[in-house]
């Protein structure tokens, strides 16, 4: 799952291919209760070859069928929907749309998302449920906002700490729970000879992982955001302690040599045949890496571990309606629709990823960070949403967290720069 944070490894931008659904059969309600509409348009950010637009696809075709409501679908890629956000502020958007947890601000700010709260309480077709009963709390949260329901999601998405059980058993059977557990890990490994993480260095997001996970995780949702609202949030000591394990790493030969130089995927494809023990990464990493996995692979994850609030990560990928469209209430429709149990199985068995829905299961390599997610006590959106604060976190924020994880800043260089550039940066914004 690539599409969180402006992904710039991206899968290969597919060309757009624009399907007209059509069907025949039984009908389970159709244009009337689609606000008359017996069509509705979709343009989406996956690649026809992708298994979330086949499961799509498929699931397109039994409402059409089911419905008489045609889909006039575009797969368009990742790159094919860059003027998306303008083609709808100027009225010539779809009704239906790809989107996740990070673009809820964008989309709510140019008053492109239409009400969604109505469909929690829509039945299911062919289940008992409503689509709020099957959805997981995470799942919801971090698909909402101050105004309510955003997306209706598919996917959970989420960060963790990975590993091969099959090379490292002792972690399956006790990850480490706390911070010196986790350096005690790293300083074993070193001393057996093994490179212990292994870091694509020339993604700043990825980069940013550590410094992120160290201060959300044990101070909870805002606390990152802060930084870029509040140059006094900076002097908070646990804004220190958190780059103060980030420069123990930098410092303590953890990370293959030249590690900031690396270029995605090589550090994460060395993973994945053994050359590292760990890696920090996203959901998407089990899917990306499957090719190299050796046959007795057994990829599986730890939290960061962080201590205090212990926050889970918790971003979602579904559907946003387009408050502009012409025909929402049909593309509503189909959001319930597409909600059937046998579809979300399918994000699981094909797509490889985590369900939105609580009551399917993830992937095997998933299943630890989707139990993480439901037993969380406190949730925070990626990257604490701050990426929506757009300059300061591609200007001000990770070039800073770059010069950390990389050894050329120490944590208290790291922590009066922030504060410095922060204060410049909301002076000029306010």
């Amino acid at each position: 799952m690539k599409q969180l944070i402006s992904r710039t490894a991206a899968f290969a931008v597919i060309g757009a291919l624009a399907l007209s659904t059509t069907g025949c059969g039984k009908k389970t309600g159709g244009a009337d209760d689609a606000g008359g509409a017996k069509t509705f348009s979709y343009t989406s950010t996956w690649g026809k070859e992708e298994p979330q637009a086949k499961i799509f696809h498929t699931a397109i075709d039994d409402f059409t069928e089911q419905t008489g409501i045609k889909v006039e679908v575009k797969w368009m890629g990742r790159k094919g929907t860059d003027s998306l956000p303008t083609e709808m502020a100027a009225g010539q958007g779809p009704d239906l749309f790809d989107t996740g947890t990070d673009n809820i601000a964008k989309f709510r700010a140019q008053n492109l998302l239409a009400p969604l709260d109505d469909l929690l309480t829509a039945k299911i077709p062919g289940e008992e449920q409503t689509v709020g009963d099957t959805l997981a709390p995470a799942a919801k949260q971090a698909s909402s906002d101050e105004k309510g329901l955003a997306l209706v999601p598919h996917t959970i998405i989420s960060t963790g700490v990975w590993y091969d059980a099959s090379k490292r058993p002792e972690l399956a059977a006790a990850p480490p729970q706390t911070w010196d557990a986790f350096i005690a890990y790293l300083n074993d490994a070193k001393k057996a000879g093994r490179t212990p993480l292994g870091q694509d260095g020339t993604v700043p997001f990825y980069n940013a992982y550590w410094f992120y996970s160290a201060l959300v995780r044990a101070n909870g949702a805002g606390s990152l955001h802060a930084l870029g609202t509040d140059a006094g949030a900076w002097d908070k000591p646990e804004v220190l302690a958190a780059a103060e394990q980030v420069e123990k790493l930098a410092k303590g030969g953890y990370f293959q040599k030249s590690y900031m130089a690396t270029k995605f995927p090589a550090a994460q494809d060395s993973f994945a045949t053994g050359g590292y023990d760990l890696n920090i990464n996203g959901t998407w990493l089990t899917s990306e890496i499957k090719p190299k996995l050796p046959a007795d692979a057994r990829i599986d994850s730890f939290q960061y571990p962080a201590g205090g609030k212990n926050s889970v990560e918790a971003g979602t990928l579904g559907w946003g309606v387009n408050a502009k469209g012409e025909h929402p209430e049909a593309a509503k429709k189909f959001l319930a629709f597409v909600q059937q149990k046998k579809y979300a199985e399918r994000i699981g068995t094909e797509a490889l990823n985590i369900p939105a829905r609580s009551d399917v299961p993830a992937p095997e390599n998933l299943v630890t960070l989707q139990k993480a997610i439901n037993e969380a006590t406190a949730v925070h959106k990626p990257y604490d949403g701050a990426p929506g604060l757009n300059a300061w976190w591609t200007d001000v924020f990770m070039p800073l967290d770059d010069k950390l994880l990389g050894g050329s800043l120490t944590a208290r260089e790291f922590v009066a720069q922030g504060k410095k550039k922060s204060a410049t940066f909301i002076e000029s914004n306010s």
